[in-house]
């Protein structure tokens, strides 16, 4: 089902970081882990488009919305070079007792919809052991502080060696995305990448 209208896809913010630098994007993990790319589709600001379609894929039942993305910049990678990158995608996983109240890991419809077009596998290879505080109104270090210790593992011998896509729907501060990746390298993957639907300013 489409849920954006064309027009509406055409006036999307796109930060096209997969072709150029975008100091904000690329700062906010830059010395804090070894990866080799981290990719944005959109820019992020409170109260516009990009925040309204985020809301309704996260709760408002609009799965489609995080498929139809990833396809959507799946072919934007594809024309960027990112033919052979990455040898699976790992969605960034929600505690079960949300995803059971959700329904589904919007992170995972984004993975799927990347998958689809570039043609790696998505593996849920990350399993979220406790239930943290919202991030919202947190500061970088309490974010941190927040997602310490709460990741772990699957199957370590399913991604050892592999190159890995690690996907969320957004980066604010990159704490998420940070304990996730540190979980991953220390379980042997070969590198390290990073992908979100969305990016803060």
């Amino acid at each position: 089902m489409n849920h954006i209208c064309p027009a509406c896809q055409y006036d999307l913010p796109k930060t096209n970081n997969y072709k150029q630098e975008v100091p904000h994007i690329d700062q906010k993990l830059a010395g804090s882990i070894q990866f080799s790319h981290i990719l944005a589709y959109l820019h992020f600001q409170k109260k516009g488009i990009v925040q309204h379609i985020l809301h309704e894929l996260k709760y408002n039942h609009k799965e489609d919305i995080g498929l139809m993305i990833g396809r959507w910049y799946g072919h934007d990678l594809l024309l960027g070079g990112f033919t052979n990158e990455f040898d699976m995608i790992i969605p960034v996983p929600l505690h079960s007792s949300k995803q059971r109240k959700r329904g589904y890991n919007q992170s995972e419809a984004f993975a799927k919809g990347l998958s689809e077009v570039l043609k790696a596998e998505v593996c849920l290879g990350l399993s979220r052991v406790a239930a943290s505080e919202t991030q919202t109104r947190k500061s970088r270090v309490e974010r941190l502080e927040n997602v310490k210790s709460i990741f772990e593992i699957v199957n370590a011998s399913e991604i050892q060696g592999k190159r890995v896509l690690l996907v969320d729907d957004v980066i604010t501060t990159g704490a998420t995305l940070l304990a996730c990746g540190n979980v991953l390298i220390e379980a042997g993957i070969k590198e390290l990448s990073f992908a979100v639907i969305a990016a803060t300013r």
